[in-house]
Parts: structure tokens; C-alpha cells; sequence
């Protein structure tokens, strides 16, 4: 894998999309670390010259604040390098209905404070948390949490896709799983949450325990949740709905399961990009309405996977490298 694919894809995850202040925080510090500068210098020119952005009286009042925040940082050095550039970082760090986030309070901290966990399209790994508690981490998701829990309240870990937690009991630091639209708390127990940025939805998933999940968005704010619960909030209308589900499902999933329950076309496919880390183009009006259940195992291939979809929908499909175009 190329080097320099985890900084692209976390460009790709975070550029655009609505997360919560304390997020665009935390982009903000792995923008302006000192790891990966050179990629990152060239996708932010890259980035401008694809965008129509243009520097405002408002914008450089931002930067300027910026500069201001981050000159006791040891590495803003590359802030004069950037600032012609000032117009796309506004731009890339805006949120609907938020604000340029460097004019927020943000206090410089150690780039060791933090860690960022990648997982790239065609994996899924698994990690062990500083407090042991252990973290199945799917395709296409990034993690961000402090490299010890010493000094701190609470066990608080940043999201952006899909992680089961299996969460090591410790009353006096709730764990908290926060995301774009809700924040997921327990004190000890197995959970999924799943958060992917284009994705309409925002999901958590209970399978032991207990957890407290906050919507930040939408009129009941707070719901705890059962075992075998699920809570699928909706972003377009900001309202959620509980329902039960079949947990094998999920225990199959974190073994490298496929596993679609009347899925939807797009939801099918969506999960075949991730695993393969391919681009699926497909008529989406020829398959709108259409409805799936079909289970594929861990040892199945691309094609394998394709020729099952084409005995089950008659689909002809043709691969051309990372691509596969649906006709």
C-alpha cells in the first residue's frame, strides 16, 4: 500500500463533512502535525486549484487568528507556507452551520497526546486501547484517542466509520465513543457504532451491558439502550428509530462476514467498496426499490462475490482495475 494512502483517505473522511467541534479540533492538530507535512502540503494545493474559493476580509481574519493560536506550537513553522492557501482550509474545515473552526478554542497540545488509528478500504483490523479494552475497527475508519488514560475523566474516543467496542469495566472513567451525531457511554460492555460520513445514517448497537447514547441533534436527546437494541439515527430528517436485531449477524461480521438483511442496492454495494477497496459504478435508478438477504464469507473474492450477485439479480459486471462498472 502506498505510504501516503492513510493522509489521503483521512483528507477524504474529514474535508466537508459536519463534525463536532471537538472533531474539527482534532483534524485541525493531524493537519498541522509535523508527520506526513509534504502530503499534506500537496493535496492542500491540490485542493485549491480544484476549488472556486476565494480569500475573503473574513477569511484572513481567520487565519490570522489561527497564526496566532498555533506560533507556540514547535511546528507552525509551515504556517507561512500555507497561507495563500487560507481560502481552501476555511474551506475544508466547514461544517453545516458551524464555523471556521480555528476561531474556536483550540489550545495547542502535543501531537503524542493523541494517536490516530487508520484502517484502509480492503482491511479490518483489530486494536487493544491503552485501558484494554479491545476495538474491532472496519474498513474505511479512522480512530482517535489519547495515548493513555492517566489524568483524564473520562475514556473518550473519536469516530469516523464503524467499531465494535468490547469495553474493559472501570466506573470511575466512562468510555464515550463520540461521533459526528451522537455520543455512545458505558461504564463495561460490547457495542458497535457505525458513523461513516456519506452514509444517511449514524447507528450504535448494543449486544451486552448497557450504553447512554446523546444525540446532539433532534428533540429527545438522550436514550439508553438494551441488549440486541439498535439505534438508527437518521441524518436528513434528525430523528432516530429503535429496533431489535439478530446479533449473530454482527458477531459474524467482526470474522470478515457480509452479512445483508433487505438491503438496499446501494447499501450492498456500499460494503463492497469497503472490503475490496474498489469503485462500484451502477445505474442507480435500474436498481432503486430493489431489496437484498444474501451472506458471503470471509474467503470470498471480488469475483466470487460478483458472480453470486449475478445468479441472485442477474447482473453483468465487467472489473478494470479498481473498478467495476455494473451494466
Amino acid at each position: 500500500m502506498n505510504t501516503n494512502e492513510p493522509i489521503k483517505r483521512i483528507f477524504q473522511l474529514y474535508i466537508g463533512k459536519n463534525f463536532s467541534r471537538r472533531g474539527k479540533v482534532l483534524f485541525g492538530r493531524w493537519l498541522f502535525a509535523e508527520q506526513g507535512q509534504e502530503e499534506k502540503n500537496r493535496l492542500v494545493e491540490q485542493l485549491w486549484k480544484q476549488s472556486k474559493g476565494h480569500i475573503t476580509d473574513e477569511t484572513e481574519q481567520d487565519w490570522n487568528r489561527l497564526k496566532q493560536k498555533v506560533t507556540s506550537h514547535p511546528h507552525h513553522l509551515f504556517l507561512s507556507v500555507w497561507t495563500k492557501y487560507a481560502a481552501i482550509i476555511g474551506l475544508m474545515l466547514l461544517s453545516v452551520g458551524g464555523t471556521y473552526w480555528a476561531t474556536l478554542h483550540f489550545t495547542p497540545v502535543r501531537q503524542a497526546d493523541m494517536v490516530e488509528f487508520f484502517v484502509p478500504f480492503g482491511e479490518n483490523q483489530q486494536i487493544t486501547l491503552p485501558d484494554g479494552s479491545d476495538v474491532w475497527v472496519k474498513a474505511g475508519s479512522l480512530l482517535i484517542y489519547p495515548e493513555n488514560f492517566k489524568n483524564t475523566d473520562t475514556r473518550t474516543i473519536y469516530l469516523t466509520g464503524e467499531a465494535a467496542f468490547h469495553v474493559q469495566k472501570n466506573k470511575e472513567q466512562p468510555f464515550i465513543v463520540k461521533t459526528a451525531c451522537m455520543d455512545v457511554q458505558a461504564l463495561g460492555t460490547t457495542f458497535t457504532v457505525e458513523s461513516y460520513p456519506n452514509d444517511s445514517f449514524t447507528a450504535a448497537t448494543l449486544e451486552e451491558g448497557s450504553v447512554l447514547v446523546s444525540l446532539k441533534q433532534g428533540e429527545q436527546r438522550s436514550v439508553i439502550l438494551k441488549p440486541s437494541e439498535q439505534l438508527l439515527y437518521s441524518h436528513n430528517n434528525k430523528a432516530y428509530t429503535l429496533r431489535n436485531v439478530d446479533l449473530s449477524y454482527y458477531r459474524m461480521a467482526r470474522k470478515g462476514y457480509l452479512i445483508f438483511e433487505n438491503a438496499t442496492f446501494n447499501e450492498l454495494v456500499s460494503e463492497i467498496e469497503k472490503k475490496y477497496d474498489v469503485s462500484v459504478h451502477y445505474n442507480a435508478k435500474k436498481y432503486a426499490g430493489a431489496s437484498y438477504n444474501v451472506k458471503f464469507s470471509p474467503s470470498e473474492s471480488l469475483e466470487e462475490v460478483l458472480d453470486i450477485l449475478h445468479q441472485l439479480a442477474g447482473l453483468e459486471y465487467t472489473i478494470k482495475g479498481n473498478n467495476v462498472i455494473i451494466n
